[in-house]
């Protein structure tokens, strides 16, 4: 028996970059625990090799993840013997490729490809790729005409996939769908077939998440629950994508996850680790949280608050108090315990008992801000007074619509609404309902600069007929509404994204659990 371990990078990495994907796969010991041998593949993230084109597009569509897929299949059947044990790690869209690999072993089983050739191998397997994994259900049973099987999924239950470790899943291939006009050259078709579900039959998995990264493209996917006796653990670490999965130059925060990660394979499956490198690895739970897009400033902010549209995380709820919730990881509160010097308090939590109000302030040129409210389900009331000032008119938090943006100096927002009823019409006739027009505010049925609440509560681990998106609330000058799943509360001024820089004044916001 041997441990065969795969490791995955994510988009553009490459081993200089030092992920934690890297850093793992160079920490492996020879030998695990007993004396069974460790063989690694380390594959660097799409975009990360060839031409310039390549990989742009590999980097923002995540085009040549099949092709990651298909490499990292071969290397696993051309080696691969009956009794080997196979853990696959990956980062970002790395992880996304090693749990699509997982899929396809589950689907396709293991080739048998001893004797044969590295093009003919090749061959075979984008072969099954083409007429089995991406066909799924809908393949002809003439898929296996002429195969041998190392693993057939037909004839044996027990995938040899035995430990999944992957950090901040990131599943968003394609264009984003904001992206609007430019998504017209994406076909979803490419992608959908991907299989990233976990196989019941696999007995360990872990997933690493980021509670503070705000990229909207870059949401993360999700495992839904575990099968009965399926050892699973999904836990939020602090820091944004890139502080769970490794990158940065500090790296406080991802050794955290890192560490973690390499203790959850050794006690899951016996993997080993050079105890040097282990010792290396120094988790700092107060170092730097990096990337919040939003923290950008000037025309560059501004670009990228239109480019990458920040969207809060359906996070678990963070309270001191609680700290028992194995979803969320021990550094976490650690961090939340601390006064940090460069970033201020972490996450400050606050929930309302019944009939219990709480006050916060609402900036105009903050396009998210966090209230630190965690509302449970049930009936609120929102109430909001003050002004603010986009640039080029000022209202209060019901905000301005109808015959005041016809007034000289309100050109800008009437411009918008023309370009929100394109953004609509174009919405109806592609089916989008994502797309986003640049300068159209973000809630078009709502007045420009009226205050929106949005509470942090997607569901998004569960099968897409029952998922649920962020719940919107649409706040202005005052309304009661009926919380459907607890979340944290975010808000913001209903303004264009991109725009936010101009805008100036604050408003106060009571909420009160009825």
């Amino acid at each position: 028996m041997r441990q065969l371990v795969v490791c995955c990078d994510g988009t553009w990495q490459k081993p200089h970059d030092r992920t934690n994907v890297h850093r793992l796969a160079a920490a492996l010991a020879p030998v695990d625990a007993n004396g069974h041998e460790q063989r690694c593949q380390y594959f660097p993230g799409v975009g990360a090799t060839g031409l310039l084109v390549t990989r742009v597009t590999g980097g923002v569509a995540g085009k040549g993840l099949s092709e990651k897929v298909i490499e990292a299949y071969c290397w696993i059947a051309t080696t691969f013997r009956e009794g080997d044990r196979i853990s696959l790690f990956g980062f970002s869209r790395g992880a996304y490729t090693a749990r699509s690999l997982a899929g396809m072993i589950s689907a396709c089983g293991l080739l048998d490809l001893s004797g044969m050739s590295d093009r003919a191998a090749r061959g075979l397997v984008e072969r099954v790729y083409e007429e089995k994994y991406r066909e799924g259900n809908q393949a002809q049973p003439s898929w296996r005409r002429g195969l041998r099987f190392a693993f057939d999924p037909e004839q044996k239950a027990d995938i040899p996939v035995r430990f999944i470790g992957v950090w901040d899943t990131v599943g968003s291939l394609g264009i984003p769908d904001h992206l609007g006009l430019v998504n017209l050259a994406d076909s979803p078709l490419r992608y959908q077939f991907h299989d990233v579900t976990l196989n019941p039959c696999i007995p360990h998995a872990r997933h690493a998440v980021a509670l503070d990264e705000f990229r909207g493209p870059f949401a993360p996917t999700l495992w839904s629950a575990p099968g009965p006796g399926q050892d699973v653990e999904q836990v939020w670490f602090p820091g944004d994508h890139s502080d769970v999965g490794g990158g940065h130059r500090e790296t406080g925060l991802s050794d955290g996850a890192l560490l973690w990660m390499m203790t959850e394979a050794t006690e899951a499956v016996g993997l080993a680790f050079d105890q040097v490198a282990v010792r290396a690895v120094r988790a700092d739970p107060a170092d730097r949280i990096h990337g919040d897009v939003r923290s950008v400033s000037g025309p560059a902010g501004w670009a990228a608050e239109a480019l990458f549209q920040p969207r809060p995380r359906a996070v678990p709820l963070l309270d001191p108090r609680w700290p028992n919730d194995a979803a969320v990881h021990a550094s976490a509160y650690a961090r939340q315990q601390e006064q940090g010097l460069q970033d201020g308090p972490y996450r400050p939590t606050r929930r309302l008992a019944p009939r219990e109000s709480a006050t916060v302030e609402v900036r105009a040129d903050d396009c998210w801000t966090e209230t630190g409210l965690y509302l449970e389900a049930g009936l609120h009331r929102f109430t909001a007074e003050g002004s603010w000032r986009s640039s080029t008119f000022e209202s209060g938090p019901a905000g301005e619509a109808g015959g005041r943006l016809l007034r000289p100096r309100a050109i800008g927002q009437l411009v918008g609404t023309l370009v929100g009823r394109a953004e609509e019409v174009y919405r109806r006739l592609t089916g989008n309902r994502a797309a986003d027009f640049y300068g159209a505010r973000r809630e078009e049925t709502l007045p420009w600069m009226s205050l929106v609440g949005v509470l942090a509560n997607e569901v998004s681990d569960v099968p897409p007929q029952q998922a649920r998106p962020h719940e919107r609330i649409a706040i202005g000058a005052g309304v009661e509404h009926d919380v459907a799943r607890p979340g944290y509360l975010y808000a913001f001024a209903n303004d264009a994204w991109g725009f936010y820089g101009n805008n100036s004044g604050r408003v106060r916001l009571t909420v009160t659990r009825v």
